[in-house]
């Protein structure tokens, strides 16, 4: 590949992306809403809320978007490589 020339990924990668974006949606729909949010220590008027957001959801349910998401990108627990 020539420097700076983008490459498309392949479709198997856009695939496991597609499934683990569908994965983060997912657990949005059940587990934001227990999800700690604390905005505090932002200046006033800022709107951070609307570009990012920090949530603190329970160990258990990270744990579970953790497992979910090595899944989908074809990861077995505890592995970082597919």
């Amino acid at each position: 590949m020539a420097p700076g020339k983008a490459t498309r990924p392949s479709a198997e990668l856009i695939a496991r992306l597609a499934a683990l974006a569908e994965v983060h949606a997912e657990w949005e729909r059940e587990h934001l809403a227990e999800a700690d949010f604390r905005p505090e220590g932002r200046r006033q008027g800022s709107d951070y809320q609307q570009h990012y957001l920090d949530v603190n959801p329970p160990t258990s349910a990270e744990d579970e978007f953790h497992r979910r998401a090595q899944q989908a990108m074809g990861l077995t627990p505890g592995d970082t490589t597919p």
